[in-house]
């Protein structure tokens, strides 16, 4: 069925490239003779336009013989108009595009599966480039997030962290959860949370784009869609090394070197990282906590075998063996008797090792036939393979409570054909066909000393640690209770150990088409259809490790484990067909100016599970309706204004929460959010320009359900959603010489009041220290360089968290279901320093 599509869609082109008895090409290129990527090429009161592709070329078809004005315009650069007398068959005119003294920078981004500039997306989009990245010494997500409003991300692991796009938290809570915000690796879907995290080297830039993206980004793209574009090989001698230190003994090496092999043919870039940072907490009984040691590289190959084929290879290693997460206490003092978690001084379990351990290894191959510049045909295969091994202390005190470990592992395969075309040069778009499989097995091995969890079960949690930090007595035998009957007195175990193992095969097959059709010379319609189908099989067991059972097990009937209830293997197998859709309308008031609005529908699959009881159940797909219109606006190319307005109503919202010993996801029932975003820039000067987002997302459960029913969480705020957020920075510059530049870049950036869980809860047993939410706070960051022109040197100075905030990243976690949340804080505030020496050369 879809080799039938895309065959039909070749010959429907080919049909319209024979009617086409006038065409002009090119390619537009920069001052330095640099290709110029996305740009607009559009012939004056006609509705005909296309964008050049990667290599700067355009083909425009369909056109009237004579004296046509041909409009070339991009972001950033001088626009050009063109008074052409083109001839009957085949025309060429390259152009040359000039930038201005003081302009924006020129940024080129491929949300539509084309090259393109913002500017032309009907969508909310943010883009951090790789200069912005630099500038500000941007290098973890939490920091990326400030620069694209509406985006938050919270870090407790790097296996599980939380991204939310507009108040939707994309999280996993069981192995067929399918993520609600599509994370894409260079067009790779790599969305499984545990490979979501990557360090930002060598990038190119960060695409973000808000709203239902199905049509786009596929079926996991339910509130958005995060890609990472990192640098390709280019015909160029280049490169560059960088070192840097800092606080908590701080030590980074980073490289890239692009080598040209052969001239013209085969290009090679490898890059790499190494970062380390000792835990900011300090755990009292051995060891850090919050820390960092990760290792990562990234090997591209480019193959130009003849002049319109394209091959892109991409292979890519992380592995993070990281010190364990502080998951800390407010209820219990540590072995110093300090209950302030701001003191970053936690106190574990003594004699065992905390961990966060992760490694993810992908490839890529990406290859373009190019018909003509502006149709093409695409083939991208991928295969991923990550693993996971994470051991917590759940109770985050130095009682032996719950001791908590997960191993993961997950391959990932994909091939997707794409079939880009531009017909006569008016509808511009793609169709295609995709497949995707996962492998995933998720282990939780659980070993608590049961003389003191009773402490936690009965309800008597003050007697477990002293105030003073000293670790309490051990309960040895259940208390005897007449109301626990011949229970009372049984000894309790203080070495118990048991597992589950979650396993799934979740396959998914996509057709998919979206294009752009001109409806007059400055009115568009884009229109975008997937449809999916998906075929999940899951599976769960549960036993107990070693020869001790658990006493504790018999009260709460799990016996002989005490956390996952015994479970033979167990398997669902379910199939589903959906379909996503959107469409959107554009009017342009000039090259520069345009509004949007739109509608779309979002999907997040059926997820397969097993309750605390060891029963199946099936939850209902997650839908969203959204609404989106917006404004973006360029002048002088100096100046920048990107503003939205969102709405979105959810049915069968999907929310996580604990059912006694699993975490699993309820059906919340109806739900709706709806704010604005803006992204402003300025180029004030030739070396001065500032900066700023802003975004306003009201996220609330709706207080009745779609029979009118009343709903648990009714008028809970979604969780991690600020009510407001923002973000201020400028770039200033001072030419101390002609070979030293001092540049300053500070940013601020700041949050209102979170709530960590949908349902809004605060501890009832004692309110004042388990309120599991974060007010309000902003962080300040800088980054002051020092440039040199020759040799190409840059140290740069840099500071995080300069006032010192004390804000906390996480609270609930494991403990919430004993009584005793836990909490993650912050980093402090940090210095540092790094060298970075670039390089260039002939060929």
């Amino acid at each position: 069925m879809a080799n039938r599509i895309i065959v039909f869609s070749l010959f429907i082109a080919v049909a319209f490239e024979m009617q086409a008895a006038v065409s002009l090409r090119g390619k537009v290129s920069n001052i330095g003779n640099y290709p110029v990527a996305g740009a607009t090429v559009a012939v004056a009161n006609h509705s005909l336009s296309v964008n050049t592709n990667e290599g700067g070329g355009y083909y425009l078809t369909g056109l009237p013989a004579g004296k046509i004005s041909v409009v070339v315009s991009f972001t950033g650069y001088e626009t050009q108009i063109l008074e052409i007398d083109v001839k009957e068959g085949d025309n060429e005119v390259n152009v040359t595009l000039e930038r201005a003294a003081i302009a924006l920078e020129p940024v080129t981004v491929v949300a539509q599966q084309r090259e393109q500039q913002v500017l032309d997306i009907p969508v909310t989009l943010s883009v951090v480039s790789a200069q912005m990245l630099e500038n500000t010494h941007t290098r973890n997500l939490e920091q990326l997030s400030g620069f694209i409003p509406g985006l938050n991300i919270y870090i407790q692991t790097p296996h599980r962290p939380n991204l939310s796009i507009r108040g939707l938290t994309s999280d996993e809570t069981s192995p067929t959860a399918q993520p609600r915000v599509s994370v894409y690796y260079n067009n790779v879907p790599t969305s499984r949370a545990s490979m979501a995290i990557a360090e930002l080297y060598d990038m190119e830039r960060i695409e973000v784009t808000k709203g239902p993206q199905g049509t786009l980004f596929g079926r996991g793209s339910q509130i958005g869609a995060i890609h990472f574009v990192t640098k390709k090989p280019t015909s160029d001698l280049n490169g560059y090394l960088s070192a840097g230190l800092g606080d908590y003994a701080m030590k980074e090496i980073e490289g890239a070197v692009n080598i040209p092999v052969v001239e013209n043919k085969l290009f090679a870039r490898a890059a790499g990282i190494y970062s380390y940072q000792d835990g900011f907490v300090t755990n009292t009984s051995g060891g850090k906590l919050n820390g960092k040691n990760t290792v990562g590289g990234r090997f591209s190959l480019r193959y130009l075998p003849v002049r319109n084929l394209k091959i892109d290879f991409v292979a890519n290693y992380q592995k993070d063996d990281n010190p364990g997460t502080a998951f800390m206490s407010k209820r219990y003092p540590n072995a110093n008797g300090v209950k302030d978690i701001f003191k970053y001084e936690a106190s574990f379990d003594e004699g065992k090792k905390w961990f966060n351990k992760r490694d993810v290894f992908g490839t890529s191959l990406d290859a373009k036939y190019y018909l003509n510049e502006n149709s093409y045909i695409s083939s991208i295969t991928s295969y991923y393979t990550n693993s996971v091994d994470h051991r917590w202390d759940g109770d985050g005190s130095i009682a032996p409570a719950i001791d908590m470990a997960e191993y993961d592992k997950a391959n990932q395969f994909s091939q997707e054909l794409r079939y880009n075309f531009s017909l006569n040069s008016r509808l511009n778009g793609f169709v295609g066909a995709s497949y995707w499989r996962e492998d995933f097995e998720q282990k939780y091995r659980f070993g608590p000393d049961e003389q003191y969890m009773a402490y936690l079960i009965f309800q008597s949690p003050e007697y477990m640690i002293f105030e003073n930090g000293a670790l309490g007595y051990p309960m040895p035998a259940i208390p005897l209770d007449p109301q626990l009957g011949p229970l009372g007195g049984m000894p309790l175990p203080s070495n118990h150990e048991e597992e589950s193992t979650g396993r799934a095969v979740n396959q998914a097959s996509d057709l998919f088409a979206d294009a752009t059709y001109k409806l007059l010379p400055k009115l568009s319609l884009t229109a975008g259809i997937r449809a999916t189908y998906e075929a999940f099989r899951t599976s769960t067991e549960a036993k107990m490790l070693g020869t001790t059972p658990s006493t504790l097990g018999y009260l709460l009937g799990t016996a002989p484990n005490f956390f996952f209830a015994p479970k033979d293997f167990t398997e669902i197998t379910k199939d589903f067909l959906s379909v996503t859709y959107r469409v959107n309308l554009k009017y342009d008031f000039s090259t520069s100016s345009n509004v949007y609005a739109g509608y779309a529908k979002g999907r997040r699959p059926n997820v397969l599970q097993f309750n605390s009881a060891g029963d199946s159940e099936v939850m209902n797909a997650e839908n969203v309706h959204s609404f989106d219109a917006g404004f973006k606006w360029s002048a002088q190319q100096r100046y920048w204004l990107d503003a939205g307005a969102f709405y979105h109503f959810y049915n069968n919202f999907q929310t996580s929460k604990w059912d006694n010993a699993n975490y699993i996801v309820d059906d919340a029932g109806r739900a709706a959010s709806y704010g604005i975003e803006v992204t402003a820039k300025a180029v004030v000067g030739k070396h001065l320009d500032v900066f700023g987002n802003y975004a306003y997302i009201h996220a609330r459960f709706d207080d009745e359900d779609s029979n009118g029913s009343k709903q648990e969480y009714a008028g809970k705020t979604f969780r991690l959603t600020p009510e407001n957020s923002f973000l201020l920075g400028f770039n200033a510059g001072v030419t101390i010489s002609r070979a030293l530049q001092v540049v300053f870049t500070p940013t601020y950036s700041w949050r209102s009041h979170i709530w960590f869980e949908d349902s809004n809860d605060m501890q009832p047993a004692d309110p004042s220290l388990a309120r599991l939410e974060q007010d309000a706070y902003g962080m300040l960051n800088a980054n002051l360089a020092f440039k040199l022109s020759k040799p190409n040197l840059a140290l740069s100075v840099f500071g995080s968290n300069l006032t010192g905030e004390k804000y906390i990243i996480g609270a609930g976690n494991t403990g919430m279901m004993f009584g005793v949340p836990t909490y993650t804080p912050g980093a402090p505030r940090m210095f540092g320093m790094k060298l970075t020496w670039r390089f260039a050369g002939k060929n």
